[in-house]
């Protein structure tokens, strides 16, 4: 019998907007293998019921991360590299450790922390990330009902 997933506190599923304004953002303290660097500009969220998160971003239309909460993922991050974390719920929070390794082999540690408002309408991040030395970001996105039209995305469609 497989080890029952650990139960999240709160759901973070969802499409989320940056909120460039309110948000802290350094490149170098960004959400490796969502976007190159710093921030992507939406997120997308799902949240099965067996405890995983995928976290999505517009960018290329194919990057994601996934966190196993009480277990590790590797996911790609960019061109030939990975991201490697280990997560687990405190409180009301999604924390990942671990390690981001570029295609030239370059490693730094990376720690995200992942936080809903008591309302469910604002998501922050915080990202700190040592390369090599110590960056840190503030990313606060806000749930959205809607993308916009398939042509204001990052790759518009053709009609």
């Amino acid at each position: 019998m497989s080890p029952v997933p650990p139960v999240s506190p709160v759901q973070l599923s969802g499409s989320w907007k940056l909120d460039a304004a309110a948000s802290q953002v350094d490149p170098a303290a960004g959400l490796a293998g969502l976007i190159g660097a710093g921030a992507p500009p939406m997120l997308f969220i799902t949240q099965p019921r067996n405890g995983t998160l995928v976290i999505e971003s517009p960018i290329n239309e194919g990057h994601a991360r996934i966190f196993h909460p009480g277990g590790k993922t590797q996911t790609p991050a960019g061109q030939g590299g990975t991201i490697s974390m280990t997560s687990q719920w405190a409180g009301n929070t999604l924390t990942g450790e671990g390690t981001v390794a570029n295609a030239s082999g370059a490693v730094a540690a990376v720690k995200e922390a992942y936080a809903i408002s008591a309302d469910g309408k604002v998501l922050t991040i915080e990202v700190t990330t040592t390369s090599p030395e110590a960056k840190n970001s503030s990313l606060k996105y806000v749930r959205i009902d809607s993308v916009g039209p398939c042509e204001s995305w990052p790759t518009p469609c053709k009609r």
